[in-house]
């Protein structure tokens, strides 16, 4: 009686097949992640580019407001003094020293600030004095990218995000300005340096 042979796939090919798919399913998984990453920084980096414009929008509110008031020394001449050309700077902090050991570096001097709202109006966090302002900081690391974030108490709080004014040399034939240079730096998942955005507003003072 002849007995009939039986066909099947051996160990190695099943192993084989196995490891094809792992493979296969592993790259899928790669591939996934990195385009979850770089939509995420695109996001980011959208939600960002909108944070600086609205401190370009403040700054650019606060100065009409000056302007405005020129040689009434109102209200909105005292803010502007005490908030923006009280913490200007001779030169802002270097492009490129904005990242230092892979993390973000807040400049070393005072003159840093951060426009943020208060009651519908704005004034200005210095990051030198924020130590001892109770819930208000500004960090090299955001919780997630660079903002002003609003906290439970409903305390205003610069994350990542800052602004150093710089004056015009003085003249007699020119006004005067201010080179607002606005920048952001935050650590995006996936990255190993943080990602950095910075825009630079001149702003004129009113002529004498």
């Amino acid at each position: 009686m002849l007995r009939r042979r039986e066909s099947g796939d051996t160990i190695v090919e099943v192993l084989f097949a196995v490891t094809i798919f792992s493979l296969v399913a592993v790259s899928g998984l790669s591939i996934m992640n990195q385009g979850l990453g770089m939509a995420q920084r695109s996001l980011e980096i959208g939600l960002v580019r909108q944070q600086i414009d609205m401190q370009a929008d403040a700054l650019r509110y606060l100065n009409h407001a000056y302007v405005s008031d020129y040689g009434k020394r109102g209200a909105p001449t005292e803010m502007w003094q005490q908030t923006i050309a009280a913490h200007a700077v001779n030169k802002a902090q270097d492009y490129s020293a904005m990242i230092n050991d892979e993390k973000c570096q807040l400049p070393s001097t005072s003159g840093a600030v951060t426009i943020v709202g208060s009651d519908g109006s704005p004034f200005v966090l210095d990051i030198s004095k924020l130590s001892s302002s109770p819930g208000a900081a500004v960090t090299g690391d955001a919780a997630t990218y660079a903002q002003v974030r609003t906290l439970d108490e409903g305390v205003a709080v610069g994350e990542g995000l800052w602004i150093q004014a710089v004056k015009s040399p003085s003249s007699e034939d020119r006004p005067g300005f201010y080179d607002f240079h606005i920048r952001a730096c935050w650590r995006s998942p996936g990255q190993v340096m943080p990602l950095t955005l910075g825009t630079i507003v001149r702003l004129y003072e009113p002529r004498g």
